[in-house]
């Protein structure tokens, strides 16, 4: 069940007083929840169920430990917008936007960095001056690698995918069709898990011996 600083802080999100909270909800009355926020009482797990919905259907997730946020938050699609619109660049965006000052790892999974257009490189070059490592797990055989070859690990060899997937902060975005939408699930569980199974691939990957790219940092 949700608590009281949870209805508070959902009250807030949603720029509701404790009466339109009460209006809304036609089962729990302004004093009630009065009580309920301050304290007072112990409410039923029927009326917290009653109050819980009512900020639900106006848009609000409830998180463990006390946790609110806009269930809009929890799924972002990025679609292509036009001829010259390139999805995969808003996503460097987004990713340079939510790690910076965050410094932890950023995941590429099934990338083909030949394919990078400079802007998308500049991007990158962006991220990295944030201080946040990179890691990529490329095409068995691919040495078209721009970055230290630490930062690569093969995938096994027939098991590169088209579609490039990221992990990023709580963050795990999934490049679908034809590189015409992006979606982005900001959700700490999603990522964690995403982080561990790229962990377990780059446990057992193969680390490339060299690099063909002319423009390579070593």
């Amino acid at each position: 069940m949700i608590s009281r600083e949870q209805i508070k802080a959902a009250r807030a999100m949603l720029d509701w007083s404790q009466k339109v909270l009460g209006e809304k909800c036609d089962s729990v009355s302004e004093p009630t929840i009065k009580l309920i926020e301050t304290g007072k009482i112990n409410s039923t797990p029927e009326t917290l169920g009653a109050l819980q919905k009512t900020m639900e259907d106006a848009g609000i997730e409830f998180l463990p430990q006390k946790g609110v946020r806009f269930s809009d938050d929890l799924l972002t699609i990025l679609e292509k917008q036009g001829e010259n619109d390139y999805v995969y660049l808003r996503l460097m965006d987004d990713i340079f936007n939510t790690v910076k000052g965050c410094h932890s790892d950023i995941l590429f999974s099934f990338v083909d960095q030949s394919l990078a257009p400079d802007d998308v490189i500049d991007r990158q070059m962006m991220i990295r001056k944030t201080g946040c490592a990179m890691r990529f797990l490329v095409r068995y055989g691919d040495t078209e690698l721009r970055y230290p070859l630490d930062e690569y690990r093969y995938l096994p060899k027939g098991h590169y995918l088209t579609n490039p997937c990221i992990v990023y902060e709580n963050k795990f975005a999934l490049m679908v069709g034809e590189w015409d939408k992006v979606v982005i699930i900001n959700d700490p569980s999603v990522a964690k898990l995403k982080r561990k199974e790229f962990d377990i691939i780059w446990d057992y990957g193969e680390r490339p011996q060299k690099t063909t790219h002319e423009k390579a940092i070593s």
